[in-house]
Order: structure tokens, then C-alpha cells, then sequence
């Protein structure tokens, strides 16, 4: 095989291990999404005068969305990365030497990191409020 050859195989492992990495989060946005319709429907429904602590539901729904909805950005964030990256591609294929460009694309990965680490950890904390919810109407 040839170095084009060779970089183009490692660049299509790669497309595939993001689009992989970027499937995980969509995942978890509609787990976040499908956990928020579940409350809901359970607190409407048979469970509407037994729910004691309100606020805490409240505020564990409220994370839940949110982690949700920083979990689409996160996704929104990754597709411009991949336009950006085509786009300086297609246009001038040294865009890696030029300052300004460069400086785009770590802000956009950077962005993509911390958007996504904070999806993360607000899911977890959205299931652990719900679960503490859960806990405190059994006992």
C-alpha cells in the first residue's frame, strides 16, 4: 500500500469512530428524553397524589432536559466540525499550517469535549435525583 492509500484507510477509521462516538450521544439524549416522558406519564397517571417531594422532581425532569438539550448541541457542535474540517479541506489542503484556521477547529473540538462532558455528568445527576425520588416514596 502506498502513504495515500494508508492515510486514507486511517482517515475513514476515524470518520467511522467519530460517527460512533457521535451515535453514543444521540443515544443518550433520547435516553434522557425517553426517562423525562416516562416521569411524566407515571407522575399524571397512577402515581398523581403519591409523589411527596415535588422540587425534587422538579429539578431532576429539569436537569434531565437539559443534559438533553446540551447533548444536541453537542451533536450540532460535531457537524460543524466535520463542515468546517471539509470545507478548509476542499479549499486549500494545508489548512492545518494556517493560525486562524487551526485556532477554529481545536475551538470547535474543544467545544465538542466540554459540551459533551457536561451532558454526561448532567444525565447522571438527572438519574440520581430521580432515583433519590424513587427511594424516598418507597420508605
Amino acid at each position: 500500500m502506498s502513504q495515500w492509500e494508508d492515510e486514507a484507510e486511517l482517515h475513514r477509521i476515524y470518520q467511522e469512530a467519530r460517527s460512533h462516538r457521535n451515535s453514543f450521544f444521540e443515544k443518550l439524549a433520547l435516553l434522557d428524553g425517553g426517562t423525562v416522558a416516562l416521569v411524566i406519564t407515571a407522575v399524571l397517571g397512577p402515581l398523581h397524589g403519591i409523589v411527596r417531594h415535588k422540587y425534587l422532581l422538579c429539578i431532576g425532569l429539569t436537569v434531565l432536559v437539559v443534559a438533553m438539550l446540551t447533548l444536541l448541541r453537542r451533536n450540532l457542535l460535531a457537524v460543524q466540525f466535520e463542515f468546517h474540517a471539509a470545507a478548509d479541506t476542499a479549499r486549500n489542503p494545508a489548512y492545518i499550517h494556517n493560525p486562524t484556521t487551526r485556532k477554529q477547529t481545536d475551538r470547535l473540538n474543544r467545544d465538542i469535549h466540554y459540551t459533551g462532558l457536561t451532558g454526561v455528568c448532567l444525565s447522571g445527576i438527572g438519574i440520581v435525583l430521580l432515583l433519590i425520588d424513587v427511594w424516598l416514596l418507597l420508605i
